[in-house]
């Protein structure tokens, strides 16, 4: 499951993105009220946020893939 943590100006429904998956937070869980799914999302953000902050991960805020999508007849790819 992916979840974008970047704020974007612009909608981008039915765009094209490249994802790179460097790590793992937790498994799979079946949630008994949302409630406990937010709260859960919202924990999983700030282990997100922290991890990337790391000295480590660094390097690919500048990743051309990441950065740079040229999709096929996609207007709407985003590059940022």
């Amino acid at each position: 499951e992916v979840h974008l943590l970047h704020t974007f100006p612009n909608d981008f429904y039915g765009a094209r993105m490249n994802l790179l998956i460097l790590g793992f937070i937790r498994p799979e869980y079946d949630y008994v009220s949302k409630e406990s799914l937010i709260e859960d999302i919202r924990f999983d953000i700030e282990v997100a946020r922290r991890s990337l902050a790391r000295a480590a991960y660094t390097p690919y805020k500048a990743d051309a893939y990441l950065l740079q999508f040229h999709g096929e007849g996609h207007e709407n790819d985003v590059a940022s």
